[in-house]
Formats: C-alpha cells, structure tokens, sequence
C-alpha cells in the first residue's frame, strides 16, 4: 500500500477531537532512510529516525516491530532522557510504516494492548476507545509517546 494510502486510512480513525491537529507523515531521502513524524498542531511532536536509528543501535529494527531484521533492544526506562517522548533513533521510519500497517489490519483491542509503542500511540487516538479506558491505561505503565497522546486526547475531549 502506498505511504499516502496508508496515513489516510490511519488518520481517518482518529476520534473527532483530534482529527485534523494530528498528522503522521514520512518521506524517504535519496539514500533510502528517511524519517518519520507524529504533529499536533502542526508542530513536530517525535522525530523517528532511521538514519539515527542504523548510527545509534546499528540497526532499522526497535525489538518491538514484527520483523525477521536485526532488531535492537528496547530503551529501558531508567535510561529515557527526561522529557523525551522517543529517544534519538529509538524508531525508524521502517518501525512507524510497519507499525501503521500492523495497527490499520488488527482489531483495536490487539492494538491497544501491543507491545509495540508505536502501535499503541495510533490506537489510543482511535475515536473507538471510550474515556474510561483512555483512564485507564493513563493510569498504568505506559511508554511515554502514547501516554502523551492519551494526555493530548483528553484535553482536546476535555474528559474527566
């Protein structure tokens, strides 16, 4: 499917309140790595790297992509830069294209419970899942890009 086919489709499942403030975008350079983007707003929320991604861990993969690649472990929390919502080439652009593709062909409650962070972060915008779970899962353990986006969420939806 093609990139444009595919950031319509995931877009077009975003509940109302956030439709049209965040965008998912990617483009590839002539050297084929490329990068990927989550706006609010239209302001760069995360920057997903493939370039830093190969630099950084010596690989495109995160641990969390469904891939026979080289993959590289996940950050640990303890090692996550204060403030950061994805570390430098913690994702690349290839993580975040298998990531929309992943979430777009499985059931939303598969999505929300991934371990995969990026698929997560497009569930949770999902206009199907209700303010007590968005509640909910803020409540728990969460990597800090979909926590973020359950937080932008609830703030455009104005949930109690």
């Amino acid at each position: 499917m093609r990139w444009s086919k595919l950031k319509k489709t995931v877009e077009d499942t975003f509940a109302e309140s956030v439709r049209g403030r965040i965008h998912v975008f990617s483009t590839r350079y002539q050297c084929s790595c490329g990068r990927a983007w989550i706006t609010v707003n239209g302001k760069e929320l995360v920057d997903l790297s493939t370039m830093l991604s190969r630099l950084i861990y010596r690989c495109y993969y995160h641990e969390a992509t469904n891939t026979n690649c080289l993959t590289h472990p996940a950050v640990k929390d303890e090692d996550r830069t204060p403030g950061n919502l994805v570390e430098r080439g913690e994702f690349s652009r290839f993580d975040f294209h298998e990531a929309c593709w992943n979430y777009i062909h499985s059931n939303l409650n598969e999505s929300l419970s991934s371990n995969n962070p990026l698929i997560v972060a497009l569930a949770v915008l999902n206009g199907k899942v209700g303010k007590q779970k968005l509640n909910k899962m803020l409540a728990g353990d969460l990597h800090p890009l979909p926590k973020k986006l359950i937080e932008i969420r609830i703030d455009a939806e104005k949930i109690d």
